[in-house]
């Protein structure tokens, strides 16, 4: 992929360690909780109120319906705590139809490798790291195609 570094975030192939996060409400979401029956889409950004980051959830607003149609929903964990979460629920222009969830300490973004850059991880039923991306901050997600064509890799 092209936005994909093998040195860079989890390796692709193994499996997915378990946490438990809350959203803005403080509900408490675990791995298996996320995940649909091809398995879960989980970004990983920091400061939610960073441009870059309300872009990318933008994005992810226009595109859920998409994933969930595929068998295959979607989280972002952030590098902020519920309360933030829920003033940014709040404020919201549009309804946020997927778990932020509020990985304070960053110690979720660590144990995935995921907290050096912005990324994402396509996960598979199994719990098994399927693709990664590793993003740099003037590119808000990969492209949709590029996700389309790993869901339906692990789909298959």
């Amino acid at each position: 992929m092209l936005y994909e570094t093998a040195e860079l975030g989890p390796v692709v192939g193994t499996r997915a360690p378990d946490f438990a996060l809350m959203d803005h409400r403080r509900q408490l979401y675990t791995l298996d909780d996320l995940t649909g029956e091809a398995g879960v889409v989980l970004g990983f950004i920091g400061n939610l109120w960073l441009p870059t980051s309300v872009r990318r959830i933008l994005w992810l607003q226009r595109h859920v319906t998409k994933f969930a149609l595929m068998g295959t929903p979607v989280a972002l964990l952030v590098r902020d705590f519920p309360h933030i979460l829920n003033g940014f629920h709040s404020s919201s222009p549009l309804p946020v139809p997927f778990p932020l969830l509020a990985d304070s300490d960053g110690q979720i973004h660590r144990t995935y490798a995921m907290d050096r850059n912005p990324g994402m991880l396509l996960i598979d039923r199994y719990r098994v790291v399927r693709q990664k991306w590793m993003l740099p901050d003037d590119r808000v997600w990969p492209r949709m195609q590029e996700l389309v064509q790993a869901i339906q890799v692990v789909q298959s």
